[in-house]
């Protein structure tokens, strides 16, 4: 989208459509999960997500590819993801069980980031040298290995809604527990604060990397991994002494450090000063995530599970079009450091108020 405008508003504006749609299905999302099979609505979703792959990288071949496309098959993809998140997280409850799941979380995270570290890096390579729709192609072919694996996955362990009321009144239990349980309700305001004004820096990354940094898509590529870097040091980090710590501490500390780095990157011309910022936000990022996700997923009552999930999914990825807008329009007009500071002293003061004086927070312990 950048190369076809030279827009940060653009940016945003892709972000906005790819996350949209959560915002609409998400909650629906919830009680399909809570009532069917859980892994066979995550090889549906994968299957579709290949497609839409597929179909992107043919019309970027045919050259006709324009700005409106690109914005609807964001808006499709944002629609697979709705229905995909919240029955994947809450698969991994039922194959692993409540004691090990922030383990399992935390693995589940380190894998996901090794591959983010390898996969922009290459992706950038591959973009100078044959174009982005060969990378496109490369993605569509590669969900045949998670869709494999799907299948290998024993069913038997994933369990159905033998009952089932309107699915309003589903939505509506969901949000009446979520709203009662203190603990939850924290840990969600403060994980759509995140979304909104801290983890939006992404959509900005290659106006960033060409219009402040001077780099090209190799070094875009290597700012996006090394934020997968970091990400996979706190997956690392969590696996391994993740049970020595309370929840409310690595909490805590990764909204604060996350917005840290930000800061630090909105005030740097520094390429291997930004790389080192992202592996700090990455790592703050995810520390918060998979913290917080563990914590809902062991709060939730089994019935319940994939609803409070997908509020979550909600409030992380549905309100994420609210925070590409804005930090889009705030570039624009501003400059894009200066809208990631803005945005990452917001985020900064919400996780100080809750590090200090949230009862929610502490309940965490």
């Amino acid at each position: 989208m950048f190369d076809l405008t030279r827009s940060q508003l653009y940016l945003g504006i892709v972000s906005a459509a790819g996350t949209l749609p959560i915002l609409l299905l998400t909650l629906p999302g919830g009680v399909v999960a809570d009532r069917l099979n859980k892994r066979k609505i995550v090889i549906a979703t994968q299957t579709a997500a290949a497609v839409l792959a597929l179909l992107l990288s043919a019309l970027a071949y045919s050259g006709g590819i324009k700005p409106w496309h690109i914005v609807i098959f964001a808006v499709l993809n944002g629609c697979v993801n709705a229905m995909d998140m919240p029955a994947r997280q809450a698969m991994v409850m039922e194959l692993v069980g409540k004691n090990d799941l922030l383990n399992a979380v935390a693995l589940t995270s380190s894998a996901f980031n090794a591959a983010r570290i390898v996969g922009p890096a290459v992706a950038g390579v591959i973009i100078a040298a044959s174009g982005a729709a060969f990378c496109f192609f490369i993605n569509g072919v590669s969900y045949a290995a998670v869709i494999v694996a799907l299948i290998m996955v024993r069913s038997t362990k994933f369990r159905t809604a033998s009952e089932s009321k309107p699915v309003l009144a589903e939505i509506v239990e969901g949000l009446r527990y979520a709203r009662g349980n203190a603990r939850i309700r924290g840990i969600l305001l403060m994980t759509s604060i995140m979304s909104i004004f801290a983890m939006q820096y992404a959509s900005q990354m290659p106006a960033l990397a060409k219009g402040v940094l001077g780099v090209g898509p190799k070094g875009l590529g290597m700012l996006v991994s090394a934020a997968g870097i970091g990400a996979l040091a706190a997956g690392v980090t969590v696996a391994a002494v993740g049970h020595l710590l309370k929840q409310r501490t690595m909490m805590v500390s990764g909204s604060l450090v996350a917005p840290a780095g930000i800061i630090l990157l909105s005030a740097t011309r520094s390429y291997p000063l930004s790389v080192a910022c992202l592996v700090v936000i990455g790592f703050g990022m995810m520390l918060f995530m998979m913290v917080s996700s563990s914590t809902v997923q062991i709060a939730s009552p089994d019935a319940m599970r994939g609803r409070l999930l997908s509020l979550r999914t909600l409030l992380f990825s549905g309100v994420a079009p609210i925070g590409a807008l804005q930090v889009g329009v705030m570039a624009q007009y501003l400059g894009v450091q200066p809208a990631l500071r803005c945005g990452a002293f917001v985020c900064a003061a919400a996780a100080l108020y809750f590090a200090v004086g949230s009862r929610a927070i502490k309940a965490s312990d």
